[in-house]
């Protein structure tokens, strides 16, 4: 089987694809990685076929403020949507199609899988007919689905009929504020022989199989397969760039970590907030600025220890609690290690992700505007009760009897070619 990897520089978008990719090449499948040229270094770590996007934007460095998305620019929600499609869903489509087309004719994929943001690519699989995966790193992000609250707000489950209500309108306006790329789409549409839509959204229709990379444990429970929805678990690993390593004061008092994200949202000021809400407290703290930040300089504070990058992976299971914006891998790395964590959200999944985490109890969410003297007030009470830690250890032992993701994404991935086999007999 040969299978076509699409994606493109968005912090945690990466490592999802490349690790679904090594282990279909683990088991003996032919694969290529396309993206943007700063994941070359990624790919080659795992020794994965690269190529860069030709037409479609290529981005040539990691957390860059002209990255992929400006969506920070902006929190009303139709303008942030706006620039979803401007920056990646539809604007640069007929280019993603136009090059995914190049690079199909070139390997000749029995399956291409990609990120849920590529709607240039869609229409490549649409029209070449080739069987098409969409391959999520966090939550499913479209309104498509109605056995979880619409994605975006960050609302909790539904628990009554206006609860009910509330979801469905929301899922009608997003789906309405996706249409502002509809112009753009068609004309893409139109350039690679395809019919126009009526929607925007009716493009993610051509996708045979949606495989999220979360757990069905963290998004509320549901089921882990339904329809064309599957879960594959978790999809992330550390960086190949963070590759630092810090030891923690052996002191006895608690260790905390600070970050908040690899791409650029414009977070310095909520950082500094933060390093001075942990100023006087008796903890250890380390702050990790990731690329976004990366040369940026922070004040000195005695207690605090400033890194340009390092591994979560070694510093989460030192750490009392955590601080952060609410990404999906920022905020399930300490739940798999059962440590409670203070979220930020600061735009795309963190509102989300934030609500999922008050709903395990393991954690409180706050303002990405809080004070200083609110987020140490929210970082002294995960600290003191006891129940946040309890209930996120409960958690990461779910997540510990979960199978190997990538494997589960890979043999989700090989049944779409046997189905195709099977319908062409």
């Amino acid at each position: 089987m040969r299978v076509l990897f699409t994606t493109f520089e968005g912090g945690g978008h990466v490592p999802a694809p490349l690790l679904a990719a090594a282990a279909l090449r683990d088991l003996g499948h032919d694969v290529l990685i396309v993206s943007d040229s700063c994941n070359a270094p990624a790919a080659e770590a795992k020794s994965l076929p690269f190529k860069s996007w030709r037409r479609a934007p290529d981005r040539g460095a990691l957390g860059a403020a002209s990255g992929g998305l400006s969506d920070w620019k902006t929190r009303w929600p139709p303008a942030v949507i706006r620039r979803i499609c401007v920056d990646v869903a539809t604007g640069p489509a007929a280019a993603y199609a136009q090059d995914t087309l190049e690079f199909a004719a070139e390997f000749e994929p029995d399956v291409i899988v990609s990120n849920e943001l590529l709607f240039g690519v869609m229409m490549a699989a649409e029209k070449r007919g080739t069987p098409l995966a969409l391959l999520t790193a966090n939550l499913w992000c479209f309104p498509t689905r109605e056995d979880v609250p619409p994605f975006g707000p960050g609302y909790t489950l539904a628990k009554s009929q206006s609860d009910l209500a509330r979801d469905a309108v929301t899922r009608k306006l997003i789906r309405k504020f996706f249409d502002a790329g509809l112009p753009d789409l068609n004309v893409a549409r139109a350039q690679v022989g395809l019919s126009p839509l009526l929607h925007t959204l009716d493009q993610l229709d051509v996708a045979r199989r949606i495989l999220i990379g979360a757990s069905a444990a963290f998004d509320f429970d549901v089921a882990e397969s339904s329809g064309r929805y599957a879960y594959c678990g978790p999809l992330f690993e550390t960086p190949n760039w963070a590759d630092g390593t810090a030891e923690m004061p052996d002191n006895g008092r608690p260790n905390v970590l600070i970050s908040f994200g690899t791409t650029f949202q414009d977070q310095k000021s909520v950082l500094l907030r933060t390093m001075a809400a942990v100023e006087t407290l008796p903890i250890n703290v380390i702050v990790t600025l990731g690329p976004a930040l990366a040369d940026a300089k922070m004040p000195q504070i005695a207690n605090v220890r400033v890194l340009a990058q390092a591994s979560h992976d070694d510093i989460v299971p030192q750490c009392a609690a955590v601080i952060c914006h609410g990404g999906h891998g920022t905020v399930l790395r300490p739940l798999k290690h059962g440590v409670p964590l203070v979220v930020m959200p600061m735009g795309r999944d963190h509102a989300d992700n934030a609500a999922r985490l008050e709903w395990l109890g393991a954690g409180v969410r706050l303002s990405e505007r809080a004070s200083s003297c609110q987020i140490k007030r929210a970082l002294v009470q995960v600290l003191d009760d006891a129940r946040y830690r309890e209930n996120a250890q409960r958690f990461a032992k779910r997540l510990s009897d979960c199978d190997v993701s990538s494997r589960r994404a890979a043999d989700w991935i090989a049944s779409l070619v046997r189905t195709d086999q099977v319908l062409a007999a």
